[in-house]
């Protein structure tokens, strides 16, 4: 073990911080070569580690993008990424961007931000990932302006974040013309922890994922405030007011950051998740490519059409759409030039009609109820209407190219027709070219006479780190880097927590934890000791400082080898 300068109780205590304590922790020599195998990686720190990680993945994805940024101390306090896959993606569907920060989750304490989407299956895709000092609005917008550097100055139609006012003062900064919508799901915990009303919960989740229109949302929600008499509720109030910056997305990541990770564990398990989400991805582009789905409805022509189009998930969706056809009746038809107005009315709602617009030279449709503009999805009232004109497929105005199958095949054509789209193929024969130039020509000539020499390599070293700094590879005034050097940049100030909230505790604050029997909720004893429960022959320890099994938290020393010490 000196041969590696790691010692066995720093190994046993970085093996037991990872299984989540020292109580039933068996050692094997397995995990001593893999923890002293880890801790080799960790050359010069766990940030440059985590940024030698990054520039290997850059010689395999030529468009593999990283920034990273240091403060007090040359410590590192922002860190952006994101690869080219995630590019691809981005270009596809980045009309709808959705990020929030996550806390406590690596050892340092850092908020890791994940900038997510949704994909032509209804997937989440990942578009690029951060990790930043603290939630302030100067980190938000250095790492907004990262990620628009990294999409080619393309900003996001509407951003879904969770409300925080830092992330809104920066998301108005960067993407000025973007439109700042809640999260459901932030919602409907903020609905549960202000009004504490289940059945409010209950109700306020209908108003806001159904597919209500204006008038029907309006008396749904009157509804509910009177049922749940929530009517003078500042918070319900409030939100009434703010309700056109509701959105409906659900985008998760799985639980797999629950672990406490390191900057290069997180960068590679953080891969790995990634790598998952698109290995589902490409099954269910197998899937939607071969095999035709079983026909449900009374319009077989439309139905197989439209599979060919949609994606196997949106087109389950399309046909909901098909099957409610029957309810929608075209009460009247209004011509005049190339524009033909259809009036429809659904089953057994004679007082509400939708009004659908045809611009025949357009070859396009619009329907007042407004589905096609929020979801991409033709509405059943434009369906209707296709089918009174006798139309058997959907016009290409209605089929969104981010829900069709063909959505992934332009960036494909275009990295097989355009020979020059290679840039790590010209990189390679742009050094070949100028190192054959050096060596033939001016290595010899500059290598003649020695102050020729000594001038000609400080121009080189000179012109070398200029250019180095130009292209974003060398450090300058703005601590703002993209290749990282050995030993350049320390690993963030460590935080020992234990627990959400509990970071910033000084250690020995907390005192002695003493367990609570779980019969008699007594401070003391357990329940296999309590005094009231089945086994009364068992004597109950009332005082934890002389009973062998009582949970105590040491925070001065560990010793790794005890049985009965539980975190």
């Amino acid at each position: 073990m000196r041969q590696v300068g790691i010692s066995i109780p720093k190994i046993y205590e970085s093996i037991a911080a990872q299984a989540g304590g020292f109580n039933r922790v068996s050692f094997t020599k397995r995990d001593m070569y893999n923890e002293v195998r880890r801790q080799r990686a960790l050359q010069n720190g766990d940030v440059n580690a985590a940024l030698r990680a990054l520039a290997n993945a850059s010689r395999i994805d030529d468009r593999m993008f990283w920034r990273y940024e240091v403060g007090v101390g040359n410590h590192m306090c922002d860190l952006f990424w994101s690869d080219g896959r995630s590019q691809e993606d981005y270009k596809l569907f980045g009309d709808v961007l959705a990020f929030d920060a996550t806390y406590g989750r690596n050892k340092y304490n850092l908020p890791v931000i994940v900038f997510s989407g949704v994909n032509h299956h209804m997937q989440t895709c990942v578009f690029g990932t951060a990790m930043v000092s603290c939630e302030s609005q100067s980190s938000y917008v250095w790492v907004l302006t990262k990620f628009l550097e990294c999409m080619g100055g393309k900003p996001p139609t509407a951003v879904i974040t969770d409300g925080d006012r830092s992330m809104h003062i920066a998301i108005q900064q960067v993407f000025p013309e973007a439109h700042h919508r809640l999260c459901a799901w932030h919602l409907i915990r903020n609905a549960t922890t202000n009004v504490c009303n289940p059945r409010f919960t209950s109700l306020f989740r209908h108003c806001m994922l159904a597919d209500f229109e204006v008038e029907e949302f309006e008396m749904h929600w009157q509804a509910m405030v009177e049922e749940c008499g929530t009517s003078d509720h500042e918070w319900v109030k409030d939100l009434y007011t703010k309700k056109s910056s509701w959105a409906t997305a659900y985008i998760h990541l799985g639980r797999f950051v629950e672990k406490r990770y390191g900057v290069l564990d997180f960068v590679t398990n953080f891969q790995r998740c990634v790598d998952f989400l698109r290995d589902n991805e490409d099954e269910l582009e197998f899937r939607s490519s071969y095999g035709t789905p079983v026909i449900q409805t009374q319009f077989p022509e439309l139905e197989k059409s439209d599979a060919l189009c949609y994606t196997r998930e949106i087109f389950v969706r399309y046909r909901e759409s098909l099957k409610r056809l029957v309810r929608v009746t075209i009460v009247e038809c209004i011509e005049a030039d190339d524009i033909c107005v259809y009036i429809t009315q659904k089953y057994r709602r004679p007082d509400r009609t939708w009004n659908v617009t045809q611009n025949s030279s357009q070859d396009t449709f619009h329907c007042t109820c407004l589905r096609m503009e929020s979801f991409g999805l033709p509405c059943v009232h434009i369906i209707a209407v296709l089918v009174r004109l006798d139309i058997t497929s959907l016009p290409n105005s209605l089929v969104l190219p981010r829900w069709s199958k063909i959505a992934r095949m332009d960036l494909c054509r275009d990295r097989v027709c355009n020979p020059h789209i290679d840039p790590e193929a010209t990189y390679r024969a742009r050094i070949r070219a100028l190192l054959q130039h050096c060596k033939q020509r001016f290595a010899k000539v500059a290598c003649m006479r020695e102050e020729d020499y000594k001038t000609y390599c400080q121009k080189v070293v000179h012109e070398t780190n200029m250019l180095e700094i130009k292209n974003g590879l060398q450090c300058q005034a703005t601590s703002t880097h993209s290749v990282p050097w050995e030993g350049g940049v320390k690993d963030p100030i460590g935080v020992r927590t234990k627990g959400t909230g509990r970071g910033n505790e000084p250690a020995g604050s907390r005192g002695i934890k003493r367990r609570r029997c779980s019969t008699c909720g007594v401070l003391g004893h357990r329940r296999t000791r309590c005094p009231n429960g089945p086994t009364p022959s068992r004597q109950c320890a009332q005082e934890p400082d002389i009973h062998p099994s009582t949970e105590t938290f040491e925070t001065a020393s560990l010793n790794p080898f005890r049985n009965d010490t539980t975190f």
